[in-house]
């Protein structure tokens, strides 16, 4: 096969001094699966979903069937996902090259140190006469690029790579996952004056400019998310959350705005803010707004910008939420805090993350938790599959993408060995790393020993280890004493959702310098020179510095939105001012959901067998007490 190279118009320009310096290269959804039988409900309350009478429907097919296929690598309009590109980058400049001079060719330059001049060159004829070469020199520069591309850029803004300890923590370096991370524009979000194409601003994100990025990535996730897509398509005409006014609070990707717009789907009214500072994906929430959802998020938003955000989607005017979705607790903390009158409106609090549920269970316990809550954590679909396996995946994906590190006989210490601490060791693990497990729990820590890992005290290991991992939902698990006894280039890091486990704070003092190397990454030094390596500020590593699985966050999310319908549709007095786990049907029945992503087939209880076991021959399977620990 003959390659056909075109060559460039260049231009030679006299040079009359020294020889310039190199110049520098310029910087598709799922059919749906099976409705709950009958019966769903808790206390025996009927589902909010129930199967058609007679009907029993066909399993989903896997996921991406039936979907417009995303375009393929090279077509025109195709984001260029995860390179952190912005938008019009994809072109690349033609590099300038020059023939290398052939040393055996008849005529080629040579050094000529015995005519005085000074180590002048000279060009050899094939008949072998000796000529002097030009004095000038000879320029190369393509004809269409005759900027001077070795001039540094003059707009410096805020991209310093070495920082202050009284600059902001909260400097809006993107991760690779973003298309917004080269954007030149600093001006704050709350500054701006944007509108969709609607003409509504009642929004608040990085650049509305972007949503066309952002919806690609959403039409992607939709094909790994084929539960949240089967209660789409079946319970959109029933419309179960009509009338719900729902405020959540979560981490902004492209699978949450699956949630998002499938809670729109079945009839709820959605405010958004974000829960973490780094996590979202500033062109998902451009997408969601030019889409008509008030988000207000960005990346990289500062500790003020975060609360102002909450604010901005619970103070409006001609508008009352009645439903909360938080992660972590910060929303429902805050209308505590400022609007606690709206309590009397709001019929419940679904809260999926560690730290929110220990808040939601001291209210209770205090006597303030005004509302129900539904405690998603501990649902086994959210405990074995988002805080395990998505873990044992996103660690890796997080650490490689920040320090591009070797794991191979790596020492790691994981603090906790809950099911995120599993996955993060597990994975570890499997690289070659040698990893140490701290943890308070006798049970778990005994869990540690058998699978393989070597139960410690973190002072104990604290000065070999090359890695930190904190998994606890505590705080101060690594505290400025294990800090200050770390080896050089330790990496700390954080897999739990707080950002109180690594203690911060003790660092931001004069003695200690702090560089930014690249996005999320800081360099914390010591006066005699030690530096640690700090990952995301101590924030969730997986969800600020990379992305995690599509198809566990699937899971979690159609836990959400039926604990959502369950509380929004439980008639009054079924659920008191307490906090509830999720009926273990409704965790089974997220679990049918995704298994025709698999081609898998459920084995069938014959009437014999289930009366031996005393069980429904349609579950549940599991008593509610059972919380898959293991």
């Amino acid at each position: 096969m003959s390659v056909q190279v075109a060559v460039p118009a260049v231009e030679l320009k006299e040079l009359g001094g020294p020889r310039d310096k190199g110049m520098a290269a310029p910087s598709r959804p799922a059919e749906p699966g099976p409705l709950p039988p009958p019966g769903l409900g808790v206390a025996g309350a009927p589902c909010p979903l129930p199967a058609p009478a007679g009907e029993r429907e066909a399993a989903a097919p896997a996921a991406g069937c039936g979907a417009e296929r995303p375009p393929v690598s090279g077509c025109p309009g195709l984001p260029a996902a995860g390179l952190g590109l912005p938008p019009g980058a994809a072109k690349v400049p033609q590099a300038s090259a020059m023939k290398r001079s052939d040393p055996h060719h008849p005529q080629h330059r040579h050094r000529d140190g015995g005519d005085g001049g000074a180590g002048r060159e000279a060009l050899v004829s094939p008949d072998g006469t000796v000529t002097e070469a030009p004095r000038t020199v000879k320029k190369i520069q393509f004809a269409d690029q005759k900027q001077e591309f070795n001039k540094r850029p003059t707009k410096i803004g805020r991209r310093s790579l070495s920082r202050s300890i009284s600059q902001s923590s909260t400097d809006s370096y993107s991760s690779a996952a973003s298309y917004t991370d080269s954007s030149d524009d600093e001006t704050s979000p709350r500054d701006k004056q944007q509108k969709n194409s609607k003409g509504s601003s009642d929004f608040c994100v990085k650049n509305i400019k972007q949503a066309e990025f952002g919806r690609r990535e959403i039409e992607i996730a939709e094909q790994e998310m084929p539960a949240l897509m089967a209660l789409r398509k079946r319970a959109q005409g029933e419309k179960p959350l009509a009338g719900a006014k729902i405020v959540g609070c979560t981490h902004i990707t492209a699978q949450t705005a699956v949630l998002m717009e499938t809670l729109g789907a079945l009839g709820a009214q959605c405010r958004w803010a974000a829960c973490n500072i780094y996590s979202t994906l500033n062109e998902v929430a451009a997408a969601l707004a030019e889409s008509g959802f008030p988000v207000f998020a960005w990346k990289g938003e500062s500790e003020d910008d975060f609360w102002w955000c909450i604010d901005r989607c619970v103070n409006v005017e001609g508008w009352q939420p009645n439903m909360i979705l938080d992660d972590g607790g910060d929303l429902t903390h805050w209308i505590y805090k400022k609007y606690p009158n709206m309590f009397k409106k709001i019929k419940g609090i679904v809260e999926e993350s560690v730290t929110g549920v220990h808040r939601l269970y001291q209210l209770s316990k205090a006597g303030k938790l005004c509302v129900p809550a539904m405690n998603v954590n501990d649902s086994v679909t959210k405990q074995k599959f988002d805080n395990l396996y998505c873990c044992r995946e996103s660690i890796l994906d997080g650490l490689k993408r920040t320090t591009d590190m070797m794991f191979g006989g790596k020492q790691v210490v994981v603090c906790g060995y809950g099911e995120v601490g599993k996955g993060c060791c597990a994975a570890l693990k499997a690289m070659g790393s040698i990893v140490y497990v701290t943890e308070i729990d006798p049970i778990c820590a005994l869990q540690a020993c058998m699978d393989g890992f070597r139960l410690v005290k973190l002072n104990e290991v604290i000065r070999q280890v090359d890695i930190v991992i904190t998994c606890t939902g505590n705080k101060n698990v690594v505290t400025r004493e294990h800090l200050d006894r770390m080896k050089n280039s330790c990496i700390v890091c954080n897999m739990g959702h707080s950002n109180t486990e690594i203690d911060v704070a003790s660092l931001r003092t004069p003695e200690l310098t702090w560089e930014r190397v690249r996005s999320q990454v800081d360099h914390v030094i010591w006066p005699d020179g030690k530096r640690i390596v700090l990952l995301a500020e101590g924030r969730l590593l997986n969800l600020s510095c990379s992305t995690v699985p599509t198809f566990v966050l699937s899971i979690t999310a159609t836990t959400q939105a039926l604990a959502l319908i369950e509380l929004y549709n439980a008639p009054e007095g079924r659920y008191k001012q307490d906090v509830y786990l999720l009926p273990k049907k409704m965790d089974e029945y997220v679990a049918s959901l995704h298994l025709p992503t698999f081609d898998a087939h459920l084995t069938e209880l014959t009437d014999e067998q289930a009366k031996y076991l005393g069980l429904n021959k349609n579950g549940p399977f599991k008593p509610n007490y059972y919380r898959c620990w293991f």
